[in-house]
């Protein structure tokens, strides 16, 4: 019974609903069977936990999973009900998955970090725009895209990836932008 007074709803498990998968290879028949009986769960408690079973229903099942292996194999867990270590095994990985994605997400985002160059203050902001405006009549095309892309706080390495060349060339055609820059604003 759910906490509203309903019967669990009685849904297969994917496993039991045509195809052969990986789990129906690792549960004995007797293990199948405990799992078809108790499928319901797995949705009783997504939806006591407030979690959409489209996004936690797979993540949720490999708890159940491990928690029908764990009550066939160890019988000190025989003196709880097996909800109750299904649940417990469930929540562990809901558990588990949140503190993967935390640390994938804080992973990327130092990534981001570390290769996105920080925004300009305006007034530095307005100083790159002048000296491109005044590069720009000095420039070639690529030359002015990979001035552009240097003011803005990328790295040669970076420009020379961006643009297909080597860090040397790259190198080359800013040292010979900016010498060219010089000698128009000496005149």
């Amino acid at each position: 019974m759910t906490a509203n007074g309903n019967m669990p709803e009685q849904r297969p498990p994917p496993s039991l609903r045509g195809g052969r998968t990986v789990v129906s290879a690792v549960l004995t028949e007797d293990q199948r069977r405990f799992a078809a009986e108790h499928h319901g769960l797995v949705y009783s408690f997504l939806r006591q936990e407030g979690l959409p079973e489209d996004e936690y229903y797979d993540i949720a099942v490999f708890g159940y999973l491990r928690a029908i292996l764990r009550y066939d194999a160890d019988q000190k867990l025989r003196r709880y009900e097996f909800s109750t270590i299904a649940w417990l095994n469930m929540r562990q990985s809901i558990a588990a998955y949140h503190r993967a994605e935390t640390r994938r997400q804080r992973s990327e985002q130092r990534y981001l970090d570390a290769t996105t160059p920080q925004r300009a203050e305006p007034f530095e902001e307005a100083e790159y725009n002048i000296l491109l405006h005044e590069l720009a009549s000095a420039a070639k095309s690529p030359q002015y895209r990979m001035a552009e892309l240097r003011l803005r706080g990328y790295s040669v390495a970076e420009i020379a990836r961006s643009e297909g060349m080597t860090q040397y060339s790259v190198r080359k055609l800013l040292r010979d932008l900016f010498q060219t820059y010089l000698r128009l604003n000496q005149e």
